[in-house]
């Protein structure tokens, strides 16, 4: 997978890219600081996977493009990273149609568990936001807290959330762009890492922690 990350300061423009590739997930990132060049890569390339998008860029307002690129690129993930965390930025944010809204102060593995979510189809916004806003629940937030808590690693993570999703492996191999062999030997190691036996087991562990 790839993904273009646009954000207005370098520094955490380099430390976002390093953390989308610490997950093992993307093959490529690249990256900009407005969003008109954001555009400019757009119209040579739209195989990219995930945008995330600084929502207080120089030349647009996060919520405004992510408008834009979701109705440009509807295929593509859409996160916003943002130093504002009022209710009122979320919802403005998500009615945008946005895969996600990520606080620049998070942890570095809240991150890039939010991160795996999203890209298994998920959709992430801060748990102390979720709790002020009427969001359905089959958007709202994946327990994080409880996901940290299963101490799987960053590649089994998004294994694990394509196995909660119902995905066959063979599907959860496309959907990763892994082989299937390799889906099977992560599972394996889900298994061992949850004390489980099987997918049912899994599953019905998830449900116990409220994960789904």
């Amino acid at each position: 997978m790839n993904a273009l990350v646009v954000e207005n300061h370098p520094i955490v423009r380099d430390a976002v890219k390093s953390a989308l590739l610490s997950t093992g997930l993307f093959t490529e990132v690249v990256v900009c600081g407005t969003f008109e060049a954001a555009q400019e890569i757009l119209q040579q390339d739209t195989s990219f996977d995930l945008i995330t998008l600084d929502l207080n860029l120089k030349d647009t307002r996060g919520a405004e493009g992510a408008l834009v690129l979701r109705n440009l690129y509807p295929e593509i993930s859409v996160v916003i990273f943002s130093d504002e965390s009022t209710a009122e930025v979320a919802t403005k944010v998500y009615e945008c149609g946005v895969s996600g809204f990520i606080l620049k102060s998070s942890p570095v593995d809240m991150v890039l568990s939010a991160i795996e979510l999203i890209m298994s189809g998920g959709t992430y916004i801060p748990v102390n936001l979720a709790k002020k806003l009427d969001f359905d629940p089959k958007i709202a937030p994946t327990c994080l807290e409880s996901l940290g808590k299963l101490a799987l690693s960053p590649k089994q993570h998004p294994v694990f959330m394509q196995l909660l999703a119902g995905r066959p492996n063979k599907l959860i191999a496309e959907h990763l762009s892994m082989a299937e062999g390799t889906v099977k030997a992560h599972l394996n190691s889900v298994y061992r890492v949850l004390k489980v036996k099987n997918r049912s087991q899994a599953i019905l562990l998830a449900r116990d922690l409220r994960i789904i």
